[in-house]
């Protein structure tokens, strides 16, 4: 009963010494929360993003392979139209390929209907949106006729933003600096993510983006749906020696990816993972940070205090005491600064799901939240326990006579 006096004292103690020093309490109460909420900011984004991604790749049947190019700057494999024209000479293997190009940047300006917005811009052939079982709404596809050249399609939420009220088939839309015609508009999917979703893309023929596309960019890709019968693995083989014959040791087999669905899902969950390592340092770091400001304010604290200090050591309270009003100081801030970081970041992501065009608020789970408290927590206990030690050092009648 007497322990858990000392330790209900102790606690009360500190309360009481935080609250005599607004200052400092809140600064370093400031700093737990940002790095909480950076944490948890930002591994929740990964988290929704590396959701989207796996519903994307979902979409792709079991007979689907992808052949992914890079960068020009690599030195590395990418696709071409000659190449699209050697896959759809192997109707044996290949029941249908496309080829996917994106144009010069992330995103690009389209201009309709007196609006302005930035969008995905791919460049396609015609079976891109059979393989890839893209449904479109209202009008008619890119086709392969006169004039389809000059034709584009819209994704769903792109077309209502840029033509809001009215139907854009039939309208004219300027892309990059050059002009088409709405062709159609593509069934709504729903898919979240800005620039990750269809609904938010624009799609040109790839023999009318003209100027628009600069091959190497970001690599393209080759969408290759098999052969019914064919078996994937000899499929896959055969398409690397095709590729690899053809360009004469230009690259090598590790600069050839050539993945299937699974494959595509395993990626995703690697890339999330690896963004996850990095969030924990980075959030490890800022911890790191707010447990030495946790310290240095408990330093200051232990000289300015050194009357009231030496002052419960005459009337009886032990070292041990000391010490443990300075952890439960370092304790409290804890208790207040993790739950609202966490509470924070999950406010941020919910505001910056609409940036992104997430589907949901992303959340962390339990787990998470509760590693990143216990691992903040162990942090900054551990840093102040140097300044609670000196703090317990004090000599009562030393303090006492100089004060």
């Amino acid at each position: 009963m007497d322990g858990l006096r000392r330790w209900l004292a102790g606690v009360t103690d500190a309360a009481r010494s935080l609250a005599r020093s607004p200052r400092p309490t809140v600064l370093c109460a400031s700093a737990i929360v940002l790095a909480v909420m950076a944490y948890s900011t930002v591994a929740s984004i990964a988290e929704g993003m590396a959701q989207v991604l796996g519903r994307r790749f979902e979409t792709l049947g079991n007979d689907t392979l992808v052949i992914r190019g890079q960068s020009t700057a690599s030195g590395g494999f990418v696709p071409s139209s000659g190449d699209l024209s050697d896959l759809q000479r192997m109707p044996q293997w290949v029941a249908r390929a496309a080829l996917v190009q994106e144009l010069s940047g992330a995103a690009t300006l389209l201009e309709g209907a007196g609006t302005r917005q930035v969008a995905q811009v791919l460049a396609v052939s015609e079976d891109y949106f059979d393989i890839d079982r893209i449904q479109v709404g209202q009008g008619r596809g890119l086709g392969r006729g006169a004039g389809s050249g000059k034709r584009c399609l819209l994704g769903a939420r792109i077309a209502a933003a840029l033509f809001p009220g009215r139907s854009p088939v039939g309208k004219f839309l300027r892309v990059g600096g050059q002009w088409y015609v709405v062709g159609g508009v593509l069934a709504a999917t729903d898919e979240p993510g800005k620039f990750v979703s269809n609904d938010d893309a624009v799609f040109l023929p790839l023999a009318g983006a003209g100027a628009l596309v600069k091959p190497g960019d970001d690599g393209g890709r080759l969408v290759v749906k098999a052969a019914a019968g064919a078996d994937m693995e000899r499929l896959r083989a055969k398409l690397s020696a095709l590729l690899l014959r053809k360009y004469g040791g230009r690259f090598d087999a590790d600069d050839l990816r050539i993945e299937a669905k699974q494959a595509l899902l395993d990626s995703a969950r690697g890339a999330t993972q690896s963004q996850g390592r990095t969030v924990a340092w980075i959030s490890l770091l800022a911890s790191l940070v707010a447990a030495l400001g946790v310290m240095n304010m408990m330093f200051l604290s232990a000289d300015e205090r050194s009357g009231e200090i030496g002052l419960r050591r005459a009337i009886g309270a032990t070292r041990a005491d000391i010490a443990w009003m300075f952890v439960c100081e370092a304790l409290l801030l804890c208790l207040i600064s993790i739950p609202l970081g966490l509470l924070l970041g999950r406010i941020a992501a919910g505001a910056l799901k609409n940036v992104l065009r997430l589907d949901s608020a992303p959340v962390l789970g339990w787990q998470a939240c509760a590693l990143v408290a216990m691992a903040t927590t162990a942090l900054v206990l551990a840093f102040s326990l140097a300044p609670a030690w000196q703090a317990a050092r004090k000599d009562p009648k030393n303090v006492l006579r100089s004060q």
